[in-house]
């Protein structure tokens, strides 16, 4: 158990009563038997994509915080992962060609997990695992906190409702995108010409949803790749457009 108790603690070492048994965080373990109960520890995790939250907590009527920490988790889960599949499909049209294709073989078991969210759920395990080898956890409590993003948008929205979005009756979405921009480019104003569906942020940081697209020409999609237009994303998914 946690202790301010220093001196006592120094005067134990220095007689044999204790050893040393980590030093980061220090601990120390008797070397006689005690004859006073293990308080119980409760555990609360904060959980969160980017930061996780831990505290550890003692006592009933008088609550005493015993452990507190932050931890920082990895982000560059699925870029890593977009890299070595390019990486793995150039080497299969150079070296592997003759190979069958195996794509429609391939089934996720049950349980199945994207990479990045198995990895931090995996690591808010190791963290809990962590405090049990020094702390004696007797509860768990993770705190969750669920939205209803279509509720947040429409505060009205009930039943059905949530089955009738803006893109109901469209085929996917970028059907969807050209129907919202009228058919037209968004920088020029061009409409009766094969339009192409940009991504405003990159795909690994926006997604497909329909406020990260927007319909361009294609002579202005070379122009923005090329860096001689910057388009902007403003609130009201608006669009701005910035010649250098």
């Amino acid at each position: 158990m946690p202790t301010a108790r220093n001196g006592w603690v120094r005067r134990a070492l220095r007689s044999g009563r204790a050893v040393v048994t980590s030093r980061i965080p220090f601990t120390i373990q008797l070397c006689y038997d005690s004859t006073e109960h293990v308080q119980e520890c409760t555990c609360k995790v904060d959980s969160g994509s980017t930061f996780v939250g831990i505290s550890v907590t003692t006592g009933e009527k008088i609550i005493k915080e015993v452990f507190a920490a932050e931890a920082h988790l990895r982000t560059d889960i699925v870029e890593l992962l977009s890299a070595r599949k390019v990486l793995r499909r150039n080497r299969r049209g150079r070296k592997t060609r003759y190979r069958k294709a195996r794509f429609k073989n391939r089934k996720k078991p049950d349980g199945w997990l994207p990479p990045s969210v198995r990895w931090k759920l995996d690591a808010h395990k190791r963290l809990i695992a962590m405090l049990h080898k020094f702390l004696p956890i007797s509860d768990i409590l993770v705190e969750t906190a669920p939205f209803d993003i279509q509720k947040i948008n429409n505060p009205t929205i009930s039943g059905i409702g949530y089955q009738c979005g803006d893109q109901l009756g469209f085929q996917n979405v970028k059907e969807y995108v050209l129907y919202r921009d009228k058919h037209k480019c968004q920088i020029c104003g061009k409409s009766k010409v094969k339009l192409h569906v940009h991504h405003i942020e990159s795909r690994q940081t926006g997604g497909d949803a329909p406020n990260n697209l927007v319909a361009l020409c294609l002579e202005c999609h070379d122009m923005l790749h090329k860096g001689e237009v910057k388009l902007k994303k403003n609130e009201g998914n608006l669009f701005a457009m910035q010649h250098r």
